[in-house]
């Protein structure tokens, strides 16, 4: 069981990120909107599934629209299903593993699924990360960073049960010689399905089952890690046969330490296998990638990073009678080369300037760049300005996509698609203005240019439609938030981001669908959590969360509640009571028949460890 004193405001300040320069630096000097997820608020939580874990982070969105579906987002453009346009502008990574869907730009966000207990930390960048990690990281980056095998030892067993939701996970850890550990665990989970509007079950239950390994070997200049998962997924269909997603991964990381620079070596496989019920659309889709980068140290003021890399994307798609792929299989290549340096102007001015050549296999080249300038008044606090172009770049879904009605050929691909381009301008601060207090706030503005549209066939002509790049936009607001240490024993983190977005078309569009094609975004969102610490066994964590009203399709604003109880019965075994939406008994966070209602749930939770 965590308690406050696991971390102290002043400790957080001071984490190691990697996210933000691809190398590591204190949070304190990190020159963007970024927000780490700790070990000790996940635990605190009472999260049972990685994206319950995301709601901990002020700068993203989570919506759940379904028993296995979530949506996540940063400073809008979460989509709008109605109009078959999806969250497709965050990328999020696994230990350096990217799990953006290469097929239809976006995350499967329910085939990721992470050992809660084995996160060390998530960084949660807002903003543009394209520079140093590619194209689609044009909202933001989600980079999850699990423990090394050695830091978690011995043995972990953690039951869950609750009314709606049932999980175990468990995990061994030890070393093999003196400078090798390894950790093997595997984890089950179930979730029940979610209500319809007329109270009628969605039967859309979810079920996972998912193990891996980790070996990690140090030594004096170099460590290498090895680390892979195997998973099994199956979701309940309304009066079909279940859905099955089938997945598994293997990784391999080296680093070596110089006297000056830093060598990394990366590459990965992995495959994800979607199989819809019978007649449904399927797909396998096989990703090799490898990755060379060096950090230098170019004297005490100058820190340079370059890298390389080459991901290939090889995929089958099975057509159905209504959704096709012309051709079904494609093998894409994706290559890059990047740089960034970050010098010293003085003593307390930085200035950062970055550049990613990427080839995309269905636009060419683009340019990425970033230029970040900060500065240190004092302390710990930090002012810094941004400006960077990130892009989405185009998919099969995009580019190769049959929809049909019948024999009827509703909607197809343009081979002309231009990726949907951002130019985006952001200025922070992050201080403390005083020891028992933390605060960070942004504010940004985004221009967007290219973003897809719906368009008929000719003048004449209207079928069938086809995607074309017809509508521009802009969006600006802020991201705050804080940690409150009231007293030893009693934490909160209030956080809170308003959103301002402003579409049109260009001229020639046709307009079909209105401007709410882009998203379907709330103008603000907030959270406020509490953590406390009473009768030194007894921990007490509350989330309160609040989402404003969508505007097309419409839905209300909403107030939400997560609690946890937690008793650390021994130095091995905690109890923990947990409840999740509880102030309704059932909820939507996205409007019908997109979304479904969201149950209340309540359980308890038993973890031992040896």
């Amino acid at each position: 069981m965590e308690s406050l004193n696991g971390l102290s405001l002043d400790e957080l300040s001071h984490v190691q990120v990697t996210s933000v320069s691809k190398s590591p630096e204190s949070l304190s000097q990190a020159s963007a909107t970024i927000y780490v997820i700790s070990q000790e608020e996940i635990a605190r939580s009472g999260a049972t599934s990685l994206p319950e874990a995301l709601r901990l982070a002020p700068n993203l969105l989570v919506t759940q629209v379904s028993a296995s579906n979530y949506v996540v987002s940063a400073r809008g453009m979460g989509g709008n299903p109605v109009d078959q346009n999806f969250s497709n502008k965050i990328l999020m990574l696994i230990d350096g593993r990217s799990v953006y869907s290469p097929l239809y730009s976006g995350i499967y966000l329910q085939a990721q699924n992470v050992m809660l207990q084995d996160i060390e930390r998530i960084e949660v960048i807002s903003g543009p990360g394209a520079t140093l990690w590619g194209a689609n990281a044009v909202n933001g980056v989600i980079n999850i960073i699990t423990r090394s095998a050695a830091s978690s030892p011995g043995g972990l067993v953690s039951l869950n049960a609750g009314t709606n939701e049932q999980n175990v996970d468990a995990r061994i850890g030890g070393t093999l010689d003196d400078h090798t550990a390894i950790r093997v665990y595997g984890m089950a989970f179930h979730r029940g399905a979610e209500e319809l509007a007329d109270g009628a079950t969605a039967e859309d239950g979810w079920d996972n089952v998912q193990g891996g390994f980790r070996v990690d070997r140090t030594l004096e200049r170099d460590s290498l890690t090895v680390q892979g998962d195997l998973y099994r997924a199956a979701e309940n269909e309304l009066n079909t046969p279940d859905g099955m997603l089938y997945g598994g991964n293997l990784l391999m990381h080296w680093e070596h330490q110089g006297e000056h620079s830093e060598w990394q070596l990366k590459t990965y496989f992995d495959q994800t296998e979607q199989f819809a019920p019978a007649g449904g659309p399927a797909f396998v889709l096989n990703t090799y990638d490898v990755e060379l980068q060096q950090n230098l140290a170019a004297g005490s003021s100058q820190r340079i990073v370059w890298g390389v890399g080459e991901r290939v994307n090889v995929y089958g798609f099975t057509n159905s009678e209504t959704l096709l792929l012309d051709p079904t299989h494609r093998a894409l290549t994706l290559g890059n080369v990047f740089g960034q340096d970050t010098f010293a102007l003085g003593q307390s001015v930085a200035l950062t300037a970055g550049l990613k050549a990427e080839d995309d296999p269905f636009s060419g080249w683009a340019l990425l760049p970033d230029v970040r300038l900060s500065y240190q008044p004092g302390g710990d606090s930090l002012i810094w300005a941004a400006g960077s172009r990130s892009i989405r770049s185009p998919t099969p879904f995009d580019h190769d996509v049959v929809e049909k009605i019948g024999d009827l050929t509703f909607l197809t691909g343009n081979a002309n698609f231009l990726p949907e381009r951002l130019d985006a301008y952001e200025i922070g601060w992050r201080g403390e203005p005083v020891a028992v207090l933390s605060l960070s706030v942004s504010g940004f503005y985004n221009d967007y240019t290219q973003l897809r549209t719906i368009e008929p066939a000719s003048s004449t002509v209207f079928l069938p439609l086809y995607w074309g790049n017809l509508m521009q936009g802009t969006t600006y607001g802020i991201d705050a938030w804080a940690r409150w240490q009231i007293t030893d024993h009693w934490r909160l983190t209030p956080g809170f981001t308003a959103l301002h977005e402003h579409f049109k078309f260009e001229p020639g569009a046709s307009g079909l669908t209105g401007l709410a094609q882009a998203a379907d975004d709330p103008s603000s969102h907030a959270y406020l959590t509490s953590s406390f610490d009473a009768l030194g066994r007894l921990t007490l964590d509350g989330t309160l969360r609040y989402v404003g009203a969508l505007p097309d399709p419409a839905l209300r604003a909403y107030y939400e509640l997560d609690v946890r109880g937690a008793w650390k019965v021994s130095n091995s075994v905690d109890v923990s009571l947990i409840g999740s939406n509880l102030l309704h008994a059932r909820h939507l966070e996205f409007p019908v028949p997109y979304g479904e209602y969201i149950e209340r749930n309540a359980g308890a939770q038993v973890q031992w460890r040896h």
